[in-house]
């Protein structure tokens, strides 16, 4: 992986896998843009980055919201002169509840940070990725999103991954 001097957005990278990602992008040379909702996580791992001698910034955001995305967009733009790719990672499992009891809200929630989320991160990435002439995005899905036994419980997180699963297909389409 070539990442020197490439500006990467990293959604979810408070914790988990999104943290160790751009801890890994950073330590190849890659500076980092990071968001997730967790301010306090967030300058703990940018400053991890910073004391490896790596380059990175952060806002606090949820990726439910319109115009989040195009912020981070910004950020990399403002603070490095450009954006060369993205890992939208933030996601939820959101309530365990069979369909007849799960709550509107817990169904909607889902959808809108693991499905609607990476919709409006594409949709912001595409045209800065499109001004560099190359780039690439990559979205965390699961195996739940497509596999064939389906798990009690989580209907609305496997609904939210499989349609990832339709975007990201769509979006190869579109924009190879």
């Amino acid at each position: 992986m070539e990442l020197e001097n490439k500006t990467i957005i990293v959604t979810g990278a408070s914790s988990g896998i999104g943290a160790a990602a751009a801890l890994l992008f950073a330590a190849e040379g890659a500076n980092v843009v990071l968001g997730a909702r967790r301010k306090d996580h967030l300058e703990a791992v940018a400053a991890r980055i910073g004391r490896d001698a790596g380059r990175a910034v952060f806002q606090a955001g949820d990726v439910k919201d319109e115009g989040y995305a195009d912020s981070l967009v910004a950020m990399a733009v403002n603070e490095f002169g450009a954006l060369n790719g993205a890992f939208n990672n933030a996601g939820i499992v959101g309530e365990m509840a069979s369909m007849p009891d799960m709550t509107t809200d817990n169904w909607n929630d889902v959808i809108r940070v693991n499905l609607t989320g990476a919709f409006l991160a594409a949709r912001a990435q595409i045209p800065a990725l499109r001004r560099q002439g190359r780039g690439s995005i990559v979205f965390t899905s699961s195996f739940v999103g497509f596999s064939n036994g389906g798990l009690p419980g989580m209907g609305a997180y496997a609904a939210s991954k499989a349609g990832l699963l339709g975007l990201v297909q769509s979006l190869a389409s579109e924009q190879a």
